[in-house]
């Protein structure tokens, strides 16, 4: 009978094991960074456009870490086309 405490965990679900040297709310930079470098116009966008959740202080966004884990699992969902364009609604 073989000892389970001995195997090791495998994560179904490995969004909660990203950026987890980054801090929990990032800003605008942090943010494109973690999107694989993309322009900071492009992260504006996504954010304006409502595709990333966030909030706003005075003039500077924040976004919690995990409003880009969710936008990126909805991005990657099975059965979305390769080709789609992240920014279209």
């Amino acid at each position: 009978m073989p000892d389970d405490e001995n195997l090791p965990v495998i994560e179904t679900d490995p969004y909660p094991l990203l950026f987890r040297t980054m801090p929990d709310v990032v800003t605008v930079e942090q943010m494109c960074t973690m999107l694989g470098g993309i322009s900071t116009k492009t992260g504006r966008k996504l954010l304006q456009s409502g595709r990333i959740a966030h909030f706003r202080i005075g003039r500077f966004y924040r976004i919690p870490k995990l409003s880009i884990i969710n936008y990126l699992r909805e991005v990657m969902t099975p059965g979305t086309p390769p080709d789609n364009d992240a920014l279209q609604l």
